[in-house]
C-alpha cells in the first residue's frame, strides 16, 4: 500500500483478502467490499484491481484499509469505542456536516436525535463506519470522499494519535 503515514503495527491472526466480480451487499446493491470478521476475510470487488493498473492505487488502498480497520474496531475495547462515540456526539451537537467517507456519510444522514440518545444499532454502525473511514483517510489520504470540515478532521486525527498511540493494534 502507498500510504501517507506510517501504518500501525497490526497484530493478530492472518486476514485473507479475496477479489470477486460484481460484488453486492445483502440488498443486492453494488459494493466495493465486504468484511467477514469471524472468518477473518475481506472480499474486494475485482474492479479495484483495474484501478491499480491505471495507476490509481489510492482507491484500492483506501477501501482495503477501511475494511482492515473493522477488525481493529471490534477489538478496540469499550472505553475507546465510547470515546470515539463522544467525539462524534460532539460533532452532531455542533451540527457538523460531512464525513471522512461515503460509508459513514450516508449513515449519518439517516440518524436522528433518538438514535444518539438510545445508542441504537443505527448509531453504533455509523460510529464504526466513521472510525473506519477516518482511519482510511488518515493513513491513505487523497480521499475525494472527505467532506468533513478541516477542523473536524484535525480533531479526529488528534484522537487517533492519542487513543491509538499504543505502538500496535489488535486485529
Amino acid at each position: 500500500m502507498a500510504m501517507n503515514a506510517i501504518l500501525p503495527d497490526f497484530r493478530g491472526a492472518p486476514i485473507e483478502v479475496r477479489y470477486r466480480a460484481e460484488l453486492t451487499d445483502t440488498a443486492g446493491n453494488p459494493a466495493h467490499a465486504a468484511t467477514y470478521i469471524p472468518r477473518r476475510l475481506i472480499v474486494l470487488d475485482e474492479e479495484l484491481l483495474d484501478s491499480d493498473t491505471a495507476g490509481n492505487k489510492s482507491e484500492h488502498d483506501r477501501i482495503l484499509l477501511h475494511e482492515l480497520f473493522h477488525f481493529v474496531w471490534v477489538r478496540l475495547g469499550n472505553p475507546r469505542r465510547l470515546a470515539w462515540e463522544e467525539l462524534l456526539r460532539q460533532e452532531w451537537t455542533a451540527r457538523a456536516r460531512g464525513e471522512a467517507g461515503w460509508s459513514a456519510e450516508w449513515r449519518k444522514r439517516l440518524l436522528t436525535a433518538r438514535d444518539l440518545a438510545g445508542r441504537t444499532r443505527r448509531w453504533r454502525e455509523y460510529c464504526c463506519e466513521s472510525f473506519c473511514d477516518t482511519a482510511a483517510w488518515i493513513y491513505v489520504g487523497d480521499n475525494a470522499e472527505m467532506t468533513l470540515a478541516p477542523g473536524r478532521g484535525r480533531r479526529r486525527r488528534e484522537w487517533f494519535s492519542r487513543e491509538l498511540a499504543t505502538g500496535w493494534l489488535a486485529i
